[in-house]
């Protein structure tokens, strides 16, 4: 039989206080003697062993018996919060019951960098990278850089026709003529749109290493979206003859939307979709456009100087490039690096 003290009051034929010396020496009926039960740490109950008031107020609080002396009293009080300077671990009047801290917040997975990105971490770790593989660096960069230059010349056959007659003013004037015409810079843009589905090539390769960090010769090949690079590849190849076709204004305009959709091929390898890499590069850019602009002249002056070695340091330019850029586009959305 349950305590029924506090909460729920049995009506006492002989109006006694339910607390009282003979409540607990004999019940109303007048049967034997009997000694009060145990405190109930549940709290009141009816006679069938329910809680008297389930649906009570949140405030409400059981009236309790006196305590004994001797008895602990219910509920029991809770231990005071740690003050500042206590010693971590133990608390004041209750000694040997550990504190135990928050738990720590855990470290990037499989050791990738998390750290905020800058250029100067990003140039760092991009020259790293290309010296932890760079005999495939320089090996892809050259076999594509020959591989462009073919595209180029195909696509380009008044070009052709000069270097093959440079001996030739009045053949060099007409190839130059012939260049000059819509078919041919509608035939040069599709060179340009073949030769950027090669560079993608290098684009997932400096993707990789921001999982592997060294990368091989397979990891250039994995080209995840392709369909998407085969659109990014028809607009460069627009961008490309309206520079041609529009002279100085075509050549900004291929410059500033160059400039918006740098991040576009790595988000495309990434599967984000041609809609979602499109507005997500543009958005990337201009949320960073600092770094974009300083990354962007970094790479116009490389490319400038490497003139002087015709070409040549292009094989390290170029992939050094790549990386910077695989980097930042892998910070900026939220993703690690391999250190």
């Amino acid at each position: 039989m349950s305590n029924t003290d506090g909460g729920w009051n049995p009506q006492d034929p002989y109006s006694q206080d339910p607390y009282s010396r003979d409540r607990y020496a004999r019940d109303p009926y007048g049967q034997q003697p009997r000694q009060p039960e145990p405190f109930d740490p549940y709290g009141p109950r009816d006679p069938y062993g329910r809680p008297a008031n389930p649906y009570g107020r949140p405030d409400y609080q059981p009236r309790q018996p006196p305590a004994q002396p001797g008895q602990q009293a219910w509920p029991p009080e809770q231990p005071p919060a740690q003050q500042p300077g206590q010693q971590p671990g133990r608390v004041p009047g209750q000694q040997g019951l550990p504190q135990y801290s928050a738990v720590p917040d855990p470290e990037p997975a499989h050791g990738l960098v998390e750290e905020p990105p800058t250029v100067g971490r990003a140039w760092r770790w991009a020259w790293s990278a290309f010296g932890a593989s760079w005999g495939t660096w320089v090996l892809m960069s050259l076999l594509l850089g020959v591989a462009q230059g073919a595209v180029v010349l195909v696509f380009s056959p008044s070009a052709l026709d000069g270097i093959l007659n440079a001996t030739d003013p009045a053949a060099v004037d007409a190839a130059q003529a012939a260049g000059r015409t819509i078919t041919a810079k509608g035939l040069a843009a599709a060179g340009t749109a073949v030769c950027f589905l090669l560079q993608a090539l290098l684009y997932a390769g400096a993707l990789a290493a921001t999982r592997n960090r060294r990368v091989r010769v397979r990891d250039f090949f994995l080209l995840r979206g392709f369909g998407g690079l085969l659109g990014y590849a028809v607009i460069t190849g627009a961008l490309g003859f309206v520079s041609t076709a529009v002279p100085m204004v075509g050549w900004l305009v291929q410059v500033v939307f160059t400039l918006l959709l740098l991040p576009v091929p790595f988000l495309l390898l990434k599967r984000a979709g041609f809609g979602r890499a499109l507005g997500g590069g543009i958005g990337l850019v201009l949320a960073h456009l600092p770094a974009t602009l300083g990354v962007y002249a970094i790479f116009a002056g490389l490319g400038v100087a490497s003139v002087v070695t015709c070409g040549l340091g292009l094989v390290v330019v170029a992939p050094a490039m790549l990386l910077v850029g695989a980097y930042l586009v892998q910070r900026w959305t939220g993703e690690g690096v391999h250190p």
